[in-house]
């Protein structure tokens, strides 16, 4: 099941049934652009004084953001084809991203869909070039078509350049995906092959003028060293997920799970102190609503606050923490249906429930990690919040 959309910015409606989203960083990139691009138009219309310019500017940001919808759209439309229904568009300061419910089956799919945006923004373009090319039209419109065509042509370029997080990443990840038969492969590929784009895009932004004799300014040299950590740290994110990826068969929420035991919230805080003893070591108590829901857990410190005498006359629920919504889980889970269902919420503790739907455990999401990410984690061996 899919979550609903974060938080992440303006919601502008929905677009063949998927969410837009304007992310706030947006509005940063718009705002370079209407400054920059300002100055061009002031040269092309002058007699339309300053608003003007940067009217029109402002109006060339929208565009921009309208050819990043359509590339993402396109990545939707694909992937619906292919059986991937898309989660959400979002909009963000470096160009945009689409979510899918779930990863693609094959190597032929995901080539499709990646290829997909590349190939919108190169429509467009071409778009774009009719009008320049064969219609009389006044000097404004001219310089919005031209802006239009060269945006969409780099944007088309670009992303094609074989290392992720970009598109031309995706497309290498299918070929050796295909080649190869492992997708981990592929995606181990595209990574390395990021983390070397993320160094010579930067180098060659900064070094064409060098090359010219001109010294690029401060705000190239900050730009460019800005997109290159971005390349770079979305060519690791491609290189951590295929090492989940490998892992996440050996994370089996019924062997990572915690000892823990279901309390009616109504009881006393010492009968669910008693029931937690009466588990070897100690287990997790998870108080119930009155249907037998998991609504809460005890918590130590507001155990440690309630003076034993006190404990046979204080309910349960007056010592406990709330579980974040939607924190239930089949024990049965296990690999990538297990990290698909916890991320859909932000929770560090997931209650397991059995076949009768009763407290069988309680699963900590850096027990997860410490499988899936590998050596480096520590898995704590008494349990919190199973004794003051």
């Amino acid at each position: 099941m899919s979550s609903p959309p974060r938080s992440e910015g303006l919601v502008l409606g929905r677009l063949l049934g998927v969410p837009v989203i304007l992310a706030r960083s947006w509005f940063v990139i718009a705002a370079v652009i209407t400054l920059l691009f300002g100055s061009t138009v002031a040269r092309a219309a002058p007699e339309i004084g300053p608003v003007g310019h940067y009217a029109v500017a402002f109006g060339y940001a929208v565009l921009l953001g309208v050819s990043v919808l359509v590339h993402e759209l396109a990545h939707a439309v694909v992937a619906r084809r292919c059986g991937l229904p898309a989660t959400r568009i979002v909009l963000t300061l470096w160009g945009g991203h689409t979510q899918f419910e779930n990863d693609l089956p094959s190597p032929g799919r995901a080539f499709a869909v990646a290829v997909a945006g590349p190939l919108a923004n190169g429509a467009l373009a071409l778009l774009a070039l009719v009008p320049v090319q064969l219609l009389d039209t006044p000097p404004l419109v001219s310089l919005l078509l031209t802006a239009l065509l060269l945006t969409n042509a780099f944007v088309a370029v670009f992303n094609v350049l074989p290392g992720l997080p970009l598109d031309g990443g995706h497309l290498l990840e299918a070929v050796v995906w295909k080649a190869t038969g492992d997708r981990d492969r592929g995606t181990v590929a595209a990574g390395w092959t990021g983390r070397v784009v993320a160094v010579l895009v930067p180098l060659g932004a900064l070094g064409w003028p060098l090359l010219h004799g001109v010294p690029p300014s401060l705000f190239q040299v900050v730009w460019a060293g800005a997109i290159g950590a971005v390349l770079w740290s979305g060519a690791g994110q491609g290189l951590r997920g295929a090492r989940i990826r490998r892992r996440a068969p050996a994370a089996r929420a019924r062997e990572l799970a915690r000892p823990a035991v279901g309390v009616p919230a109504h009881e006393p805080l010492s009968a669910a102190l008693a029931a937690s003893a009466a588990v070897p070591g100690g287990a997790w108590v998870v108080l119930l609503d009155h249907d037998g829901a998991p609504t809460s857990l005890l918590d130590p410190d507001a155990v440690a606050a309630v003076p034993p005498e006190r404990r046979p006359w204080v309910p349960a629920s007056s010592a406990a923490r709330a579980l974040v919504p939607g924190t239930r889980l089949p024990q049965h889970l296990e690999g990538a249906p297990l990290l698909r269902a916890m991320s859909t919420a932000p929770a560090e503790e997931w209650v397991l429930l059995d076949e009768r739907g009763a407290v069988s455990g309680l699963l900590l999401a850096r027990d997860v990690a410490a499988v899936v990410m590998g050596p480096g984690r520590t898995r704590p061996t008494t349990p919190r919040g199973a004794r003051p």
